[in-house]
């Protein structure tokens, strides 16, 4: 779409809002939507068990959550 070859794409929101050349126009209707969830875990064999509890906790946290909704992503509420 950014080249210009297409009119019209269905792509994820997070790929058309970081896409220069590229508009949103809006999310497709709520009856076709869906949504892909992301989620974390420490491994039980992690050699820095706290070093990822911290990055979780960092992800779901203040400072991220308004990068995150930028990129055109719902955080859990």
């Amino acid at each position: 779409m950014a080249k210009g070859e297409v009119e019209l794409g269905v792509v994820v929101i997070t790929q058309a809002l970081t896409t220069p050349g590229v508009e949103l126009v809006g999310p497709i209707p709520p009856e076709i939507q869906f949504y892909t969830t992301f989620t974390a875990g420490v491994s039980a064999n992690s050699k820095a068990p706290e070093a990822a509890r911290e990055l979780i906790k960092f992800l779901t946290g203040a400072t991220a959550i308004p990068v995150i909704k930028t990129q055109g992503m719902e955080p859990a509420k």
